[in-house]
């Protein structure tokens, strides 16, 4: 006679507790809000798939082929995550080698801390490699570009609608000249501001707070939305037209409306704003250093993109004059 025994999970061993105290220790070692959210829908989309196929709870019991199988669901499948799921949409499209890659990194640094709290003896993302996408040309936006949402700006200005108008031109210039982050530049609070010397203290990634500076036009921006911003008890610098704080998607399509009032159909929103920062704080003081430290950087290997860009960038204008056929008058 068989007996079947069931292999029952020991304290800890849950694959959703796990989950739970991944993201509390994030909370408690200091990571941001949007870090930890971040990681929150990648893991709860893993927890629903696992449920969608029966996997058992117990982490101990999970291995590559599970992992390959949800990274082959991210990959292929065009309609994600049913809306019973984890509240998200189903998608329409397939995801890029860039977005497969962050699940992959999600998962990697999950299992890895599983491991070094010693819940389980080896992650089971040890002989899973997804190819890391190849870094996309930097395109920011053109002199012309950002004129013409100034221009928009100001137009709102002048036909009744001050505040709006003159809140839009200050998060322009001032994600122009200073290259915040979205989350950065949503975050900041009245009090982080020296309007004497033009600086800011921002928060990013990792909780690590920093001082940047914007130039005088920023500034003369920003003091005239405090103006038509006038003094209330919101801590929130940014506020929306109903004087609630304006949330990092307020932002964002704030930004999309501005750029389809201005005629600006290319893609990229808040974020090519810090590209065009980068190239031209670069392009006038070529210290990556500085740079680093401005842009929030770590390392310079994302800064490293930004040089090769300037690079591409001066060499292409440089075709302009250097051009063997023109040159060669072959007409």
């Amino acid at each position: 006679m068989v007996v079947s025994i069931k292999l029952e999970a020991p304290p800890g061993t849950s694959l959703e507790s796990l989950v739970k105290g991944y993201l509390l220790t994030h909370q408690t070692e200091g990571s941001s809000p949007h870090t930890v959210e971040y990681y929150r829908g990648i893991l709860n989309r893993f927890l629903w798939y696992a449920a969608r196929e029966g996997w058992s709870d117990d982490a101990r019991l999970l291995n590559e082929w599970h992992i390959r199988e949800f990274l082959g669901y991210v990959g292929t499948e065009v309609k994600r995550w049913a809306k019973e799921g984890n509240g998200s949409e189903s998608s329409s499209r397939r995801v890029s080698l860039r977005t497969l890659h962050h699940y992959y990194g999600a998962l990697r640094a999950f299992f890895n801390w599983v491991v070094k709290e010693s819940f389980l003896a080896v992650s089971p993302l040890t002989m899973v490699k997804v190819p890391k996408p190849k870094p996309r040309v930097i395109q920011p936006y053109s002199s012309e570009q950002i004129k013409k949402m100034l221009q928009v700006c100001e137009f709102d200005c002048q036909h009744n609608a001050k505040f709006l108008g003159s809140r839009d031109r200050a998060i322009i210039l001032i994600l122009l000249d200073s290259g915040l982050r979205l989350s950065e530049l949503a975050n900041i609070k009245l009090q982080d501001i020296d309007t004497d010397r033009g600086w800011i203290k921002v928060t990013g990634k990792g909780n690590k707070e920093r001082i940047v500076r914007i130039g005088k036009t920023a500034q003369k921006a920003l003091w005239r939305y405090l103006m038509y911003r006038g003094e209330d008890d919101k801590q929130e610098l940014w506020l929306s037209a109903e004087r609630r704080p304006l949330q990092s998607s307020g932002i964002q399509s704030s930004i999309n409306r501005l750029k389809k009032r201005a005629g600006i159909n290319e893609t990229g929103c808040v974020h090519r704003f810090r590209h065009t920062f980068a190239l031209n704080f670069l392009r006038a003081d070529r210290n990556p250093f500085n740079l680093q430290y401005l842009l929030g950087h770590n390392s310079l290997e994302m800064v490293r993109h930004y040089t090769a860009a300037l690079g591409m960038e001066d060499a292409l204008k440089a075709h302009e004059k250097a051009s063997p056929a023109d040159l060669m008058g072959l007409n």
